[in-house]
């Protein structure tokens, strides 16, 4: 009998191992990843010669799959021939049988392969414990025509169960089979599990301790929460991406650096990563505080807790991310925007983010939401943010689908044709007439040149209507693509629209990576199978493409070779920098932060400038003032995605932003279609310090803000909603204290003047605005009865001083308390504020004006100062 072995001949073991990383589903079993005797095809026990095992049926435990999302199928193949065999493996739900989802391979002779293959869950009731049927055929791909192989029992279908999970706040943690223990003392399973029973959610999730880590970001979108205990992702580049990828795409990711090694921290970051760690040490004695650089609204008094076993803490220094808490200074929990996802760290150990449960604290009677231990104040309001559920998408779907069936349409008959035509009819009334006129018969110009205008019109309207029906195959797309700081990967997605006039046999296939479903409707009840042949390579067969247009979207992630990036500076005119990349120059540039938009001068060799002048109104989109119609779609999409009421939060930081044309994904739907539509391309910018003494502005868009505590430590009103990013509707006086943030890589700075620019509506009846001085309040500007926009210059240079976290703090009082009949009757203005709000006392024949900050915007004028700010 021939040895245990893995076979990978040589011109096919990278692909082999490549496969071996899709899996997704944990493995618990200690058997797995060793020799699995092989026998051979002379054993003349009843063992077939070849075996096929779906892995991940029901009795594994944890929940991986989620209903609408894309899971990884992972299965065993055993060739125990003397010969090399290739094989389709397909597997369908019950729901459907008619769609198909299958993996085609290669095994040589007396060799085991564990692979996997992507398949989509279908929409299902996600009870918990449910359980999906799924059924496998095994076809012998060496055939011409399809002949099954069958099981060890002799039946032709495999049948399995994969168990579905609820959809939405599914977390799931790289660690080792142990954390899934729920016995007292587990200090990283008692965390993850208090994290989530404090948010209400069950104390269920899932342990990714297989050898072979996800190297595909669509199966890990069945997690919206990933959570990294152990090291084993360090060396796993493929498994880094696809990480990398997740998260970018809109995952909360926790590293926690005292089980880590940070190394992990520059592979997934890239060059986004600036931190560096001090030591390691051990406390007895912890005390976690609310990190001063955060926000200063809220003060809170810290519980100190003494260990007999100490606690460890990993000491970083400058990572780059905004610290919520710290202890002895250092912090301990930070976050960072990572494209549309988040990233948070921890270096303090478990134990000192939990507490005992108290014994007069009873457990839930639901056994899902019951704990060994309670969250501490600080992780209720780290889980809070981090257990939250995952954001809603950016830029939907809907919103671009008129934009891209624009592209599909009528052709419009060119301007030489049109002109050509009428100058030849002009020609030939002229040749006409002379003719006439020599010939004596001028009389009969008017029924022949009406005879030839029919002719000339006749024509015309024939071109046109050649025009309007001559649509060619099309494929037009629009697509939104982000560039990943730090590293040579971008983030694609978008909507792809096809139309074959007469319909098409070609083969659909994805070539370069991504997830793409077409669009089936009418197909139901024909086989159609969606067949992997390589990692990110697939293909369907069975599957015709209907008549007309048809829809689909996508999503894609992939590595470039020329990184797209965009570098800026400031000088005195505003901002400059350069943008690099493999997308060619495009057009309509624009300069996007949360704080508002700048258009930009984007020139063919990547540079580009934006001045004061270039600021956007509240309503603006792009600088040109009379739009064509492309750029009309264009400014439809960009209000779209930046005023989205339900992700205000975009974007985190400043991006370049401009459209070029529409990027190669791979996807193709056959030869000989017509190519149309559009990029859009976002940048993330990195900013860089100018040379020591260069005279700089910074325009209002990179100068965010948020609410302080007033100067005598009272908390300041409700005018400015940060969260929101909006100014809130008054009828009452207000002061609010706002911090601006000065971009951390130009500090330190000499403030020289300001210019604040407002917008007010309603009666407000007077603002000012406030300085500190040497530490005390002084009034800068006070402007009566203003109606509006108003600009207020700021030149005492001593009035902005910036603390030591670099903010700016200017105070702005609205409303005018010695004249309340702006905007309240006699009847409302002896009323108490809390009697006007109370459904109760509302007073009928009293009347209430509102007003409102509708805008404000900083700009500064500024020196660098000759020290830089150091780490």
């Amino acid at each position: 009998m021939p040895s245990s072995i893995f076979i990978a001949p040589s011109r096919n073991r990278l692909i082999v191992l490549a496969l071996l990383t899709i899996s997704i589903l944990p493995l618990t079993s200690p058997a797995w990843g060793q020799p699995i005797p092989v026998r051979s095809t002379s054993d003349t026990t009843s063992k077939p010669d070849f075996q096929y095992k779906v892995v991940g049926s029901s009795n594994t435990g944890p929940y991986t799959y989620a209903p609408e999302t894309w899971g990884d199928l992972r299965i065993n193949l055993v060739n125990a021939r003397s010969e090399s065999r290739e094989v389709l493996c397909t597997t369908y739900f019950d729901q459907d049988p008619s769609l198909q989802y299958g993996r085609q391979v290669w095994l040589p002779k007396q060799s085991i392969l564990r692979t996997s293959h992507p398949i989509l869950v279908p929409k299902c009731d996600p009870a918990p414990g449910r359980n999906l049927n799924l059924r496998s055929l095994i076809l012998d791909a060496s055939e011409s025509n399809e002949v099954m192989i069958r099981n060890e029992s002799g039946q032709r279908f495999h049948d399995a169960a994969i168990l579905v999970a609820q959809a939405g706040r599914n977390t799931a943690v790289f660690g080792d089979s142990a954390i899934a223990s729920t016995e007292p003392g587990n200090e990283i399973a008692d965390l993850i599990v208090a994290g989530r029973v404090g948010q209400q959610l069950t104390n269920r999730f899932t342990i990714l301790n297989d050898p072979f880590l996800p190297a595909d970001e669509s199966v890990l979108k069945t997690f919206d929460h990933l959570i990294l205990a152990d090291g084993r992702i360090t060396d796993d580049f493929a498994a880094t991406t696809a990480l990398r990828a997740w998260l970018h795409a809109g995952g909360n990711l926790w590293v926690m650096l005292d089980q880590v090694d940070p190394v992990v921290l520059k592979r997934l970051l890239g060059d986004d990563f600036s931190g560096h760690v001090v030591d390691r040490v051990g406390l007895t004695s912890v005390r976690i505080d609310k990190a001063s650089a955060l926000t200063d609204t809220e003060m809170t008094e810290a519980e100190t807790v003494d260990y007999d076993d100490p606690v460890d803490l990993v000491r970083i220094v400058n990572p780059s991310f905004t610290a919520s808490y710290s202890v002895n200074g250092w912090p301990v929990a930070m976050t960072k925007a990572c494209g549309d996802g988040k990233l948070l760290l921890t270096t303090l150990g478990a134990r000192a983010w939990v507490r005992p449960r108290p014994e007069s604290m009873e457990q839930p009677t639901d056994p899902l939401k019951t704990s060994n231990v309670i969250a501490a104040s600080p992780l209720t309001t780290i889980a809070r943010d981090f257990f939250s559920p995952r954001n809603p998408p950016l830029l939907p779907l809907n919103t671009i689908e008129p934009q891209v069936r624009e592209y599909i349409g009528y052709t419009i008959p060119s301007w030489g044709a049109i002109v050509g035509t009428l100058l030849g009819f002009s020609l030939c009334i002229l040749a006409l007439g002379t003719w006439l006129n020599l010939s004596g018969r001028l009389e009969h110009v008017s029924w022949m040149g009406s005879i030839l205008a029919i002719i000339v019109s006749a024509g015309l309207i024939m071109i046109g209507r050649t025009s309007r029906q001559a649509i060619p195959p099309t494929l037009a797309s629009v697509q939104f693509i982000q560039g990943i700081r730090g590293t040579d990967e971008i983030r694609t997605e978008g909507l792809l629209s096809i139309f074959q006039p007469e319909g098409s046999q070609a083969t659909i296939e994805v070539t370069n990576g991504g997830r793409m479903i077409p669009d089936m409707t009418g197909l139901e009840g024909t086989s159609r199978r969606m067949i992997t042949t390589d990692l990110g390579t697939c293909h369907w067969e069975n599957l015709p493409q209907a008549a007309g247009l048809r829809s689909t979207s996508f999503t894609q992630s992939q590595t470039v070779i020329d990184r797209l990036q965009a570098h800026a500076t400031f000088n005195s005119n505003g901002v400059v920098g350069k943008y690099s990349g493999q997308l060619p120059v495009g057009s309509d540039a624009i300069l996007a932060t949360r704080n508002g938009r700048m258009g930009v001068a984007l020139k063919a060799d990547g540079t580009f400038i934006g001045r004061a002048e270039d600021i956007f109104e509240r309503d603006q989109f792009l600088s040109a003032g009379l739009l064509s119609d492309e750029q009309n779609r264009r400014r439809r999409t960009l209000e779209s995605l930046l005023t989205n009421p339900k992700r205000k939060d975009y974007p985190d930081r400043p991006q370049l932003m401009f459209w070029s044309e529409p990027w190669d994904n791979g996807f193709r739907f056959g030869e000989g279609l017509a190519r149309r539509g559009t990029s859009l391309v976002a940048l993330p910018l990195v900013l860089e310090r100018p040379a020591s003494g260069t005279e700089i502005f910074i325009p209002s868009p990179f100068l965010n803000y948020f609410n302080r505590r007033n100067p005598d430590g009272s908390l300041p009103s409700t005018m400015w909603d940060a969260t929101r990013n909006e100014w809130q509707e008054r009828s009452t006086p207000g002061l609010s204290w706002l911090n601006f943030m000065i971009p951390r890589e130009l500090l330190p700075l000499t403030l020289r003047r300001a210019r604040i620019d407002l917008k007010v509506a309603g009666p407000v009846g007077r603002v000012e605005i406030f300085g500190l001085k040497d530490g005390s309040v002084i009034s800068l500007k006070t402007v009566m009865d203003p109606v509006g926009s108003l600009s207020i210059e700021i030149s005492d240079a001593d009035s902005l001083t910036l603390d030591d976290e670099g903010r700016l703090s200017l105070g702005l009082s609205a409303g005018d308390p010695n004249r309340p009949e702006l905007t309240h009757s006699a009847a409302d203005q002896n009323r108490t504020d809390e009697q006007r709000l109370a459904p109760t006392q509302i007073n009928q024949s009293a009347k209430v004006n509102y007003w409102r900050i509708e805008s404000l915007a900083l700009q500064l004028w500024a020196s660098t100062a000759k020290t830089p700010l150091t780490d």
